[in-house]
């Protein structure tokens, strides 16, 4: 049996309990604030396994690749650690996204990164000691900023494990342990194109990478190296092309405040699907940073 790591979604199919809200957690050190958020935890009952409670495509995606290779499902949680799929857990709102109004970041110190809150969790541990104690493949299809988060645990890993390790998405990390560079599969933009069986936006890239891992590859080939398994990859890729780049439309900051406004109830006031509306619904250019400056304008504007 393999084990499949995806990440958690802020969308989720229970309302969260009006304790577990990060925005309500007092500013601290890391050890106070994690100690105030595992209290409130322990207060509270879960509502569902973490597999019926996430929501999105990105996980939807994860759980078609571990039905489909009867695999362990594990998910990296920003406010729980490291959960199995099968664990059942509250519903809660706490992220590690800046600029959302529930990001535990804003709480902490400046000189604390998002792996040390992971980390004071325990998800650093629990995620070492699960892919030292699985004996088969272990595939980590993460977004960029997941794996970034549990590098440093990944760095932790011995070299007998690492072998064991496939990466899928997490595209723009640069600093992964030397061992793990060659665990990354070849993914890339050719999985958006027109031939490719999982199109979808970049927010759900890695889940669908590692679900087109599993079903197209892994299946075949469950004992070969990561070298083989990457030569796989990359000769299925081989028959795609990459997609036809669109070009956002230009508008000013008032117009995309104008268009937050309009969408901020919808998107429950979310910066990274306000953002995806903008960009993929209304085919509007933005980039990222300036995109969480207007938002964070307007989510003041509605605290006034």
């Amino acid at each position: 049996m393999t084990a499949i790591v995806t990440a958690c979604t802020q969308r989720k199919r229970v309302t969260h309990n009006p304790l577990l809200s990060a925005r309500d957690l007092p500013d601290g050190h890391l050890s106070m604030v994690a100690a105030a958020w595992s209290e409130r935890l322990h207060k509270v009952e879960p509502v569902r396994p973490a597999r019926d409670l996430y929501s999105g495509r990105s996980f939807v995606e994860a759980v078609k690749a571990a039905t489909a290779s009867r695999a362990n499902l594990y998910v990296v949680s920003a406010g729980l650690g490291l959960v199995h799929g099968d664990t059942s857990i509250p519903s809660y709102n706490l992220t590690v996204s800046k600029g959302d109004p529930d990001c535990v970041m804003s709480k902490l110190p400046g000189d604390c990164f998002e792996a040390d809150w992971w980390a004071a969790l325990g998800g650093a541990d629990a995620l070492i000691n699960m892919i030292e104690a699985e004996p088969h493949v272990v595939i980590i299809g993460l977004p960029s900023p997941y794996l970034r988060m549990i590098a440093p645990a990944l760095a932790r890993l011995s070299d007998e494990a690492c072998s064991r390790v496939r990466i899928a998405g997490g595209r723009y990390v640069g600093d992964l342990d030397l061992r793990l560079e060659r665990a990354r599969l070849p993914y890339d933009d050719r999985l958006d194109g027109p031939q490719s069986p999982l199109p979808g936006t970049k927010s759900d890239f890695a889940a669908r990478a590692a679900r087109h891992f599993v079903e197209q590859v892994l299946a075949k080939d469950l004992a070969a190296t990561v070298d083989d398994h990457s030569a796989q990859v990359e000769a299925l890729m081989s028959q795609w092309t990459r997609p036809i780049a669109k070009t956002g439309i230009r508008v000013s900051d008032l117009e995309i405040k104008a268009i937050v406004r309009e969408h901020w109830e919808r998107a429950d006031g979310r910066t990274t699907k306000l953002l995806r509306i903008l960009r993929d619904e209304l085919n509007v250019a933005c980039e990222q940073k300036r995109f969480q400056g207007l938002a964070a304008e307007i989510r003041e504007e509605r605290v006034i």
